[in-house]
Parts: C-alpha cells; sequence; structure tokens
C-alpha cells in the first residue's frame, strides 16, 4: 500500500467471524464456509447476514468444492452465477481462481469470472500455489487485472515460503498486491512481514470453544472434522489483536 501501512483480513466462516474481526480492527475479511475443505463458496443466507453487520469490506470466496482447481463447465457456470450472487448482494470483493490440467493459472475462466464481479475487488486466491510456474503464474494473474493475489509461496506457510513471496512482491510492483497467507500467527507475523516486503497479510484466528449441547450422543459423527460433533472453531478476537500489535511491534518507522 502506498501509505505504508499494513492491511489484516482474516478469514471467517459466518457472522460472528465477522463481528469478531473488525471489533479487534481488521481492515477486511475473506468470508468461506468449510474451512477445514480449504474455504468454500458461502450460502446466500451466510452472505446476507454477514453483509447486514459488517462494517468492514467483505470479500466473499467463491469455490465450489475441496480438491484441485481445475473446473468442468458446470462448476464454471456456478462459480459465474455465485460472484453474480455476491455482487447483488452487496459484498466488496469475490475471491477466485482456476487453473488448466497442466497447472498454469486458467485465464479464461477467470476472466469470466472476473467480467462477472462487475467491478468488484477481486482476489486470486491459493490456487496460485498449485501452479507449476510462479512467476508465470503471477504475469498471468496480474493480466486479468485483479487486485491482489493471496499465496503461501507455494510451501504449507508462508513463512516457508517467504522467499519466493518476497520475489513476487518485488516482481508485481504496483500491479497487484501479493498478500501472504497460510500459518500467519502472532508469533511470527513481524517476521514475514519484514522478509517479504509485503503489505497486506491473510490470516486464520481461531479457537476451538465447547458445543452448548447438553445432551450428546458419542456414537454417531456426522463428518470428518477434527474437532467432533461438540467442539466449535471460532473466530478469535484476542488472537486477531495479537496479532496486529504483533505485527506493529517493531516495525519500521
Amino acid at each position: 500500500m502506498r501509505d505504508g501501512r499494513v492491511r489484516f483480513e482474516v478469514c471467517v466462516d459466518g457472522t460472528e467471524g465477522v463481528l469478531a474481526a473488525q471489533a479487534a480492527g481488521a481492515d477486511r475479511v475473506e468470508l468461506c464456509a468449510a474451512l477445514s475443505e480449504g474455504g468454500l463458496t458461502p450460502s446466500a443466507g451466510a452472505v446476507a447476514t454477514a453483509l447486514d453487520v459488517a462494517t468492514v469490506d467483505v470479500h466473499v470466496l467463491v469455490r465450489p468444492r475441496g480438491g484441485d482447481f481445475v473446473y468442468d463447465r458446470h462448476e464454471i457456470r456456478a462459480m459465474c452465477r455465485d460472484v453474480e450472487a455476491v455482487a447483488a448482494a452487496g459484498a466488496r470483493g469475490v475471491v477466485i481462481g482456476a487453473l488448466t490440467p497442466d497447472g498454469d493459472v486458467d485465464t479464461a475462466t477467470c476472466r469470466r469470472l472476473v467480467a462477472a464481479a462487475a467491478g468488484l475487488s477481486v482476489t486470486f486466491h491459493r490456487a496460485f500455489d498449485m501452479a507449476r510456474r510462479p512467476h508465470e503464474a503471477l504475469a498471468a494473474v496480474a493480466d486479468l487485472g485483479v487486485d491482489r493475489l493471496l499465496t503461501s509461496g507455494q510451501e504449507a506457510t508462508a513463512l516457508a515460503g517467504a522467499a519466493l513471496i518476497a520475489e513476487l512482491v518485488a516482481a508485481a510492483g504496483d500491479r497487484l498486491t501479493v498478500m501472504p497467507g497460510a500459518g500467519v500467527t502472532a508469533g511470527n507475523v513481524r517476521r514475514l512481514l519484514d522478509l517479504t516486503g509485503a503489505r497486506e497479510v491473510h490470516f486464520t484466528a481461531r479457537a476451538t470453544v465447547d458445543s452448548p449441547a447438553r445432551h450428546r450422543n458419542p456414537r454417531v459423527t456426522m463428518g470428518g472434522g477434527t474437532t467432533g460433533e461438540y467442539a466449535r472453531r471460532r473466530t478469535s478476537r484476542a488472537a486477531i489483536e495479537a496479532l496486529i500489535a504483533a505485527a506493529h511491534r517493531d516495525a519500521p518507522a
């Protein structure tokens, strides 16, 4: 960012997360569903309810399923319709991405999604981290005219990928913002910013809380999540505040 201030984007999965993020001083949220799948498109009701309470920018993830980022024509049509619905609902941005089977940016699909966004802010998501040639992929993403790229530097965490992220930040220049994400914590955010030169950062800040359910049936499970049926993962205001404070600590003047 030209003013030198770091922007903080929090990945949330509902209205409670939006409220926690804005109360903690975040600049923006990425609204998703199914974070255990890496994030999927939230429902129309979840988007509308989040927007009802949001005072920060809400960017909505459009990803129809988990797994790879190679989409068939039916999935592409669904994503375009989801982008249009998000725009009509009043969100400030969308988060999209698609790859070819050979690991290149699927520019044809992404151009359709950008067009459907109708002027909203657009972020290209971590599909980038599965691309085969990161610098060529960066050029392709920049040519789409999107505002930012979310990446872990093609590693499991952004800190592990910091060297590549620094290269991408330098190569992107003023064409788009490169935003590190994945494994960003209060313990490493200052180092990550110093190593990469990034001016935006993306993170989750979640804590496990016990379910309010008093009646419990331990014999049944409803999915493959790691928390079980009687625990919940929630966005933590305190964790967001701690990360923002750590990012500002010992920052260059």
